[in-house]
């Protein structure tokens, strides 16, 4: 071939590098979705996951960098005549100038991009999750720190590389077995190991660990304290007795909805007087609340029997 073969051939190349190359960085910027407040499923792109379209883009900007080089020396010759024209006898200071130019451009964006100080602190959470680890901050537990959050039916668990299995444990009340064995662990774990370590080790991911904790969430079966309180549960009267067996029975499985309108009181005021955040859904059972919120179901008792007198 000859040398005007290979030119044509390196410069084709190149163009379809460069294309290739802002197709794909539009994709990644517009499209696909980022962060980890977005769902997993949500991140394919024509079955592709956005990391392998990023390595892709990687390995497009490499083999850009190599055909420019090469278009370069093919055209070596016709640069430094131009330049000579151009630049008289400063053509050599004019041409280390350009590529001292190229890479200081990098550090040129760089100092003049702006700096705002958190302003990416939350970067890819959700407005209510975010709000929710700013009130955990509040509290004095560091928001890396694993949590369980209820919202309209749903778990929402913050879990971090450096979560262990017995801190989720002890956030959930799930054996730590458990989570292990529905992460197809080896039994021999330790349980004081990092989500961290495990995953790179065994090739989960922390979303997997957080919908298998949900999952074993949802179908955990009442508690033995909530069975016996379940079968000994008195009853609430409309301020006349306890012995009233027209009165209210109040289990770890009624939602505040539920005694509101045996109370005729609205839910709400009994979350308020149980001193329960404004967010806090109405639909949830008294079980999960009282775990969560450290209440007892003598406090909703009393609660309601203070709202009565009122009426």
């Amino acid at each position: 071939m000859k040398k005007s073969d290979w030119q044509y051939l390196v410069d084709t190349l190149l163009f379809l590098s460069i294309v290739g190359i802002t197709l794909i960085g539009f994709l990644m910027g517009l499209v696909i979705p980022k962060g980890p407040a977005a769902p997993e499923s949500t991140k394919y792109f024509l079955g592709l996951h956005r990391h392998q379209w990023s390595n892709i883009h990687f390995y497009l900007s490499v083999a850009f960098v190599v055909f420019v080089t090469i278009h370069i020396l093919f055209s070596w010759k016709w640069i430094k005549s131009k330049s000579r024209q151009i630049f008289k006898k400063r053509w050599n200071a004019a041409l280390i100038f350009t590529a001292i130019a190229s890479v200081l451009l990098v550090f040129l964006f760089w100092a003049l991009y702006p700096r705002v100080p958190g302003a990416y602190e939350g970067y890819g959470v959700r407005a209510t999750e975010r709000t929710k680890q700013q009130q955990l901050s509040d509290e004095g537990s560091p928001p890396s720190e694993e949590k369980i959050f209820y919202e309209d039916g749903s778990v929402y668990m913050v879990i971090t590389g450096q979560t262990t299995l017995k801190q989720a444990e002890k956030a959930t009340g799930i054996p730590a077995k458990t989570i292990a064995a529905e992460l197809r662990l080896p039994s021999n774990i330790s349980i004081d190991d990092t989500f961290g370590r495990l995953r790179k080790k065994y090739g989960f991911s922390l979303l997997e660990v957080r919908d298998v904790i949900s999952d074993l969430l949802s179908r955990e079966p009442a508690s033995n304290e909530e069975k016996k309180e379940a079968e000994h549960e008195q009853k609430l009267t409309r301020g006349i007795s306890a012995e009233d067996q027209s009165g209210i029975l109040i289990t770890g499985r009624m939602t505040l909805l539920d005694i509101g309108k045996e109370a005729r009181i609205p839910a709400r005021r009994i979350a308020d007087k149980l001193n329960l955040p404004s967010n806090v859904s109405l639909n949830e059972t008294l079980g999960r609340l009282r775990r969560r919120y450290g209440f007892s179901v003598q406090d909703v008792r009393d609660a309601i029997a203070s709202l009565m007198e009122k009426k």
